[in-house]
């Protein structure tokens, strides 16, 4: 592996990762990276780089607060090939360049920037100036990937990941919806396509085990699934929905979600944007997977475990057994992941 010489890792004064661009699908999925990339260069000032906009310098910026120093959003770099040779937009040093993608002429555009040091997994690495081993096996998991990259440059991340900080006042409304004294499970019935949801009548009998087991049910429902709140309701009495409380303000919010997570002891969710939600929050969390790939997108939380209708010879979400869900759940309720 070639190493050439810049600035350790506790030292590096700048870094700067290049992106394309995030939707918010995107920044939730990414956070882990930022946390492993603060813990990587604890003093370094973290510029991120994108092509277009990216949802960390906006709807998610106070989750990157500590992670990230810089934004440089809209930069033009990785705009058509015609960057290789045209003026860069800027052209202060970093230390070191991450590049996150692999499209070969924003990686030569990218490359121009003065660096020390350069990383990118664009050609097989041919551009980069740290290079995985001979016997390296490509990460099937997309936060994997990114990880990886940094840890050629920095080696193993073997600190603790910085924390994610939710905003206070998100998080005092999260308490008024669920207040102390009950032990909560967050259970997300819906997702943006009905395909991957778990039956609703499984989640109303989980619900109901978990009441039998001393645990209070709170269904976290989306804008796009509010008429199963009454029949949810009905079915189980005493489940709270502290996404419909009255403490909020009108509209629904991804970091309001995060914030109600956090006073959970654990999640349910299906293969879903709140899946990486509730991810974010770093919460013990049981994700279903129908047809999509779980090895590429489980959400990546400390202690979690996926269920997959493969494994129970289907490719629909509804053939994953009730109690296979339940006794899952209790183990990471019990703290084995």
């Amino acid at each position: 592996m070639k190493r050439p010489v810049f600035h350790s890792a506790a030292t590096a004064p700048s870094v700067a990762v290049f992106s394309f661009q995030e939707i918010i699908g995107d920044g939730f999925y990414k956070l882990p990276v930022l946390r492993r990339l603060r813990a990587a260069f604890p003093v370094a000032r973290i510029t991120w780089i994108t092509t277009h906009d990216t949802v960390f310098a906006h709807k998610l910026a106070p989750l990157t607060k500590g992670l990230i120093d810089e934004f440089r959003e809209h930069s033009g770099i990785g705009n058509s090939a015609a960057g290789m040779i045209m003026p860069l937009p800027f052209c202060e040093p970093f230390s070191l360049i991450i590049d996150t993608q692999s499209v070969v002429f924003r990686t030569l555009t990218l490359r121009r920037l003065p660096h020390g040091a350069f990383v990118s997994p664009a050609a097989k690495f041919l551009l980069s100036d740290f290079k995985p081993g001979r016997d390296r096996v490509r990460p099937r998991h997309m936060v994997d990937r990114l990880n990886e990259l940094i840890e050629l440059a920095a080696g193993p991340v073997r600190t603790e990941l910085p924390p994610i900080f939710v905003p206070a006042d998100l998080v005092a409304r999260a308490t008024l919806a669920l207040p102390e004294g009950p032990r909560y499970i967050a259970l997300a019935p819906g997702a943006g396509n009905r395909v991957k949801c778990w039956p609703l009548d499984n989640f109303i009998a989980l619900a109901q085990a978990l009441q039998a087991q001393g645990y209070t049910p709170a269904f976290v429902i989306g804008p796009n699934e509010t008429e199963w709140v009454a029949p949810l309701r009905a079915a189980v009495p005493g489940a709270l929905f502290p996404e419909q409380a009255t403490c909020w303000e009108p509209g629904f919010s991804p970091l309001r979600t995060m914030a109600i997570a956090g006073r959970c002891a654990a999640a349910v969710a299906n293969d879903a944007g709140v899946s990486h939600m509730f991810g974010a929050a770093d919460i013990p969390l049981l994700t279903l997977y129908g047809p999509t790939d779980s090895e590429k997108f489980r959400p990546r939380v400390t202690h979690g475990r996926v269920l997959r209708a493969s494994d129970y010879g289907s490719q629909e979400t509804r053939a994953i057994p009730l109690d296979a869900v339940l006794a899952n759940l209790n183990m990471l309720l019990e703290g084995r992941t």
